[in-house]
This record gives structure tokens, sequence and C-alpha cells, in this order.
């Protein structure tokens, strides 16, 4: 597990167009992006794998980390470092040596989540954000929380800019997820050069 992370949410479902997706991840690695999460919603298993074998092939090549969301199979399939669950999925035992995360709404959902063995924790959401429309934010109390209650890297997800960053970094996150600050941005590398900037201390 890296010492900071910056992961960028790559969202893939029938409306997503493959060749925007793979520039997408290759812009996001080159402005420093060091793990991306591939989460595959209501696709054929073999659109799915094509993706995932891409990516891995892309992030191997950029030093940086595959996760896989929701599917294990399709996670064992690509050689993926991470299958990451949804809060409330089956418990999963994954293979050496592929780590196990979990969505954590909760300091009772973490606190389960590292009772199962889960290596990492996206926690969150931190901020309003258009991905949970009117869903009001469980923000900074609750990343202190968890971080008080599990000892778990955790990685701080929803509504963050580089201007929070250091906020969630204060307040326990190993590093931080994104998922619309990157992709819609007008210029993706640039964007996550800024968010580089922010988790690893670097000059944008």
């Amino acid at each position: 597990m890296p010492e900071r992370v910056l992961m960028l949410i790559l969202n893939y479902a029938p409306q997503t167009d493959a060749a925007h997706a793979l520039w997408l991840a290759e812009q996001a690695l080159h402005g420093g992006v060091n793990w991306i999460t591939l989460r595959v919603r209501d696709l054929p298993a073999r659109m799915a794998l094509d993706m995932a074998l891409q990516l891995r092939r892309l992030t191997r090549t950029a030093g940086a980390l595959l996760g896989i969301n929701p599917y294990p199979a399709l996670a064992e399939w690509c050689e993926a470092d991470a299958i990451h669950l949804p809060e409330h999925a089956p418990p999963y035992l994954p293979p050496t040596p592929m780590w196990l995360g979990r969505s954590a709404h909760s300091v009772e959902s973490a606190q389960r989540a590292a009772a199962e063995g889960c290596h990492y924790l996206l926690v969150g959401t931190m901020y309003p954000t258009a991905s949970h429309p009117g869903k009001p934010p469980e923000g900074i109390p609750l990343l202190r929380a968890v971080h008080a209650a599990v000892p778990l890297p955790l990685i701080a997800v929803g509504g963050i800019t580089p201007e929070r960053v250091s906020e969630c970094l204060e307040a326990g996150a190993r590093g931080i997820a994104v998922i619309s600050g990157i992709a819609d941005a007008p210029n993706p590398a640039e964007a996550a050069r800024q968010y580089a900037a922010a988790v690893f201390g670097t000059t944008p």
C-alpha cells in the first residue's frame, strides 16, 4: 500500500465510451494518479474483461495499482491489485496477494470491514457530490471517527477538490479518491497534477 494514494474511480457502464475511458485513464496516470479503480455497472463479462485487461497493462506500465469494483471474478481474471466491495456486499476472501477494500459510511461498517480482514477502506462521502445528489455528506467527522476506530488505511472520497485534500489528510486519510474532479475536467492530466500536488506535496 503506498504511503499516499491518489485514486481515480473510473466508471464503466453501458453508456460509457470505452476509447474515452482508456484515454482518461492514460491522462490521469500521466498526471500522477497511482491507483485506478474500475467500477463496472451492468455490462457483459466480455466487455468488462476487455477494459480491465487494458487498464491492467496501462497501470503496470505506469507503476500504478489497479482495483476492480465490485466483481471478484473480474479482479482475479485481470490480476488486479485490489477488489473493492460495496459496504453491504457479502464477505469475500481474495486470493493472496490481492487486497480487499470496502466502502464505509459509518464507524460500525468500518469495524465490520476490519473484522472481515479488509486491507483498506473508502470512507465517505466527505463533501456534497454530484454522484450522490441530495445526500447529506457524512463529512470530515466521520473520517476522524473511523480513523480512531480501525487500524486500516483510509481513502477519503466524495466531492474532494485539490483545496480540500489537506483537510482529509489531516483527519487521518492516507489519500483520496476522485471521480468527476478528473473525469469531467477540460484537461484531465492537468487536473490530476493539481490533485497530485496536494496529495504528494509536489509541484503541479
